[in-house]
């Protein structure tokens, strides 16, 4: 799934979309996390602002010199996970960098994170996971772009979530 994809299930992302490649240093946050990035979420990254979806799913999305911030928050939700797998409560989740390791995108106004599960060298190839604030574990077998845009359209339920996100017509608010 592509972008533009993933735009035309949900237009109102245009109103906030970029005229140009914001600029992110890919490689500080490389050098710093150990991961290259899914293509699909360079390519969000870089035509979009930290944004949400109706006001209840917020996407990590790094901002141009704010990198370090970004690594921090990454790192935060890692070590919240580390937590929770000490204390046999992540279901036999891992944070990355360990094999199979979980890497948080977003989160939710109700404690749900977002994750990709890093279980290829290839990025293209993680899946998602959600952690939902109720203790459920979904996962889904496909990109963050293919995630968001099935949510949008239905094709994807909306597994661990409130059963009425999103709305028929979502909201995005930059943040």
């Amino acid at each position: 799934m592509s972008l533009r994809q993933l735009e035309e299930a949900l237009p109102a992302l245009l109103e906030i979309r970029t005229d140009e490649p914001r600029g992110i240093d890919w490689n500080f946050l490389t050098e710093e996390t150990g991961i290259v990035f899914p293509p699909d979420f360079v390519e969000l990254v870089e035509a979009y602002p930290p944004f949400t979806v109706d006001e209840f799913l917020g996407l990590h999305i790094p901002s141009p010199g704010e990198e370090a911030q970004f690594v921090s928050g990454m790192r935060g939700f890692l070590g919240n996970l580390s937590s929770l797998r000490d204390s046999d409560m992540s279901h036999g989740y891992v944070p990355y960098p360990e094999p199979g390791g979980l890497v948080p995108w977003g989160d939710s106004c109700d404690g749900d994170v977002f994750f990709w599960r890093a279980n290829e060298t290839n990025p293209q190839s993680w899946t998602i996971l959600v952690s939902g604030h109720n203790d459920d574990w979904c996962e889904f077998k496909g990109t963050l772009t293919e995630y968001l845009a099935g949510l949008v359209t239905g094709a994807v339920p909306p597994d661990g979530l409130p059963p009425d996100f999103p709305g028929a017509t979502p909201v995005i608010e930059a943040d």
